[in-house]
């Protein structure tokens, strides 16, 4: 039974994969068949755990993006803890500073997302490796647009912080948020018609 898993077979490609897979192989000093074999059996991994072939694409995106964004992941019940703490001593001060954490996103995330719908496209892919649960987004009759963010903080403190940032970053697409509503862990948002 070994002897025939290891057995060679053809996998038919589009020739420009081939071309990509060579030209890597060769860059890498490998042959085609270790280098597809190795890519194979780590995607096939990642396929399996998570259920999408999408998932591959989209943590190399996000990796990069954090990257870019100079992020420090740090676990959620310390950073609702850090935020309540603050939110005490100094609620302006902390939403102020969340506010300006917003506006620098939302100027990083313009090389990332050139319009508001790739903007919600690209918040999606953060579903993934951060708390939050869904971010959804959907007509609200005249030209409206409502926003809803499950998984914002684990406490309403840091929900209303998420959400100074979450409405700079729309800010910054020149989406103005008219209506809201908060409560622990859950954001929704009403933003006017002239969204782009």
């Amino acid at each position: 039974m070994g002897g025939s898993l290891n057995r060679r077979t053809t996998i038919a490609v589009r020739r420009d994969i081939l071309e990509q897979l060579s030209s890597l192989a060769k860059e890498r000093k490998m042959s085609v068949y270790a280098l597809s074999n190795s890519v194979l059996e780590q995607a096939i991994q990642v396929i399996r755990e998570s259920g999408s072939d999408r998932v591959i694409v989209n943590l190399w995106r996000v990796q990069k993006i954090l990257r870019d964004f100079d992020a420090v992941v740090v676990p959620s019940y310390f950073m609702d803890m850090l935020i309540s703490e603050l939110y005490r001593l100094d609620r302006e001060r902390l939403l102020s500073l969340f506010a300006q954490l917003g506006r620098d996103v939302g100027t990083l995330a313009r090389d990332y997302a050139k319009t508001f719908d790739e903007l919600i496209s690209l918040s999606t892919l953060f579903v993934y490796f951060f708390p939050l649960k869904r971010i959804e987004l959907k007509d609200s009759g005249n030209n409206a647009k409502e926003i809803t963010i499950v998984g914002a903080g684990g406490t309403i403190e840091s929900t209303e912080a998420v959400f100074e940032a979450v409405k700079e970053i729309l800010n910054s697409y020149g989406v103005k948020v008219f209506n809201h509503t908060l409560s622990r862990g859950l954001i929704k948002i009403m933003v006017s018609p002239n969204t782009k």
